[in-house]
């Protein structure tokens, strides 16, 4: 049987995520203005075509695959493939607070600009307008400046992401994102879900930092961000 989360997207967008998504038959995604990602319940030819068909012209879209992709040039335009490193969260953590933790406050609409402004500038993945509405999202302000934030996103039941973990430059090596992904942790810990989450292969510093907050490594996944033609 396969694993949940080497078919994240289709079962998040069809479990935790089934009220910000538009399901069609075998094939689906996120809202447009909440995440740019689409699923398949099994990942061939045949979805391809009919996400070919669900996807309005010209919209880009990421899929995701525990193996490399190929896709129909005719069809879709290839925009970045990614190699991501997924990880899970293995108890090790013995405590969910940090110096920092008294910092930190919900995110709310009114955020959003910050949010968008901070993410744009840090990359941590994909960050739209209504993205905030995977809710729980969580930041720190230092003299009214955004410096950091982390939130939840994919929900594929009983797993739950952690996501947009970003630093201002200007304020990283001071603990905020790891204090803003304790804090995320806890929540989702007390809700009974398993936390995961993903990142560039290639972001080694990334990737010991969510070591140090707990976290293996589960599977290298491939990402691409596809446009339809």
């Amino acid at each position: 049987m396969d694993h949940i989360l080497d078919n994240m997207i289709w079962n998040a967008i069809t479990t935790g995520n089934n009220d910000i998504a538009v399901i069609n038959g075998d094939v689906g995604c996120y809202l447009p203005d909440i995440a740019p990602f689409a699923g398949m319940k099994d990942f061939n030819d045949t979805n391809l075509k009919k996400l070919y068909e669900f996807i309005p012209a010209n919209r880009s879209v990421a899929i995701s695959s525990i193996h490399k992709m190929d896709h129909d040039e005719s069809s879709w335009k290839l925009l970045q493939p990614m190699d991501v490193t997924q990880m899970v969260y293995e108890p090790s953590v013995n405590t969910f607070t940090t110096k920092n933790s008294s910092l930190i406050v919900p995110l709310s609409e009114e955020h959003v600009p910050q949010m968008l402004e901070l993410t744009a500038l840090t990359r941590p993945g994909p960050f739209l307008q209504q993205t905030i509405r995977f809710k729980n999202y969580f930041g720190v302000f230092i003299e009214g400046r955004l410096a950091a934030m982390t939130g939840q996103r994919m929900h594929p039941i009983p797993y739950m992401e952690v996501s947009a973990v970003c630093t201002h430059p200007d304020f990283r090596g001071k603990g905020y994102a790891k204090a803003l992904m304790l804090h995320v942790m806890k929540i989702i810990l007390d809700n009974s879900f398993t936390h995961f989450l993903h990142v560039l292969s290639n972001n080694t510093n990334a990737i010991e930092l969510y070591k140090t907050n707990g976290f293996q490594t589960r599977k290298q996944i491939f990402v691409d961000v596809i446009r339809r033609v």
